[in-house]
């Protein structure tokens, strides 16, 4: 199997871990998130997830949302500011259900402290 097709499945299986966003499914992203050999392809992930509801025909945002807040209050603020950058490239109400999620976990993270 070679690499990019290992990454792919790596992707995916976050994706859908994305979509479940159960405790174990967050405890899988956190760990992608926070190594630095698969945050790349934990980013890609998350991107690709919102990159498909903005794709859909409807919209689920609360979905979106409360995993932007999960990442911006429990990881490290760097991780939260980089999703942040990409959701202001190319504004839809995808990213921007991210960027609330994203700044209101951030603001819980930052008033914890």
């Amino acid at each position: 199997m070679s690499k990019t097709m290992a990454d792919n499945g790596v992707e995916t299986g976050l994706m859908a871990r994305l979509g479940m966003f159960r405790p174990s499914d967050k405890a899988a992203l956190q760990a992608a998130l926070l190594d630095s050999a698969s945050r790349a392809r934990a980013l890609d992930a998350v991107r690709e997830f919102v990159t498909i509801w903005e794709n859909a025909d409807w919209l689920e945002a609360y979905s979106i949302e409360r995993i932007g807040k999960w990442i911006g209050k429990t990881l490290p603020p760097e991780i939260g500011l980089s999703l942040s950058a990409w959701s202001q490239e190319n504004p839809s109400e995808a990213r921007a259900a991210l960027l609330n999620g994203l700044k209101a976990g951030l603001a819980q993270d930052s008033l914890a402290m």
